[in-house]
């Protein structure tokens, strides 16, 4: 059988929120989020939820997609990555798309 799988949407203060109030609710193995880092004024909210909802020790992953840049907004995978360090996690790059439009995947894990 397979684990269970849960999909959310929406701010991530609000969701994290939810979730602290849902008894059934610990910590998750995974996180994925793709797109989720353009404006630099959420990242704390993100940075939050993932400090609150993965597994700790190393053992919870969040996988974070992303452009290296976003024109016009000001948030970049590197701004992030720095941010999520400054908060405790190791953070790696597991994957660089040159071509086109760049983009990379940040595993970040709670140290």
């Amino acid at each position: 059988s397979f684990p269970e799988t849960r999909y959310f949407a929406g701010d991530w203060e609000h969701l994290n929120t939810l979730l602290t109030q849902d008894k059934n609710v610990n910590r998750y193995d995974l996180i994925l989020t793709s797109e989720t880092i353009y404006n630099p004024d959420n990242h704390q909210k993100l940075i939050q939820l993932l400090k609150d909802r993965l597994k700790e020790s190393g053992s919870g992953v969040a996988l974070i997609a992303a452009k290296t840049y976003y024109f016009g907004v000001g948030g970049s995978i590197q701004d992030f990555q720095r941010k999520l360090e400054a908060n405790g996690f190791e953070v790696e790059t597991v994957f660089k798309c040159e071509s086109g439009v760049k983009r990379e995947i940040l595993a970040a894990k709670i140290k």
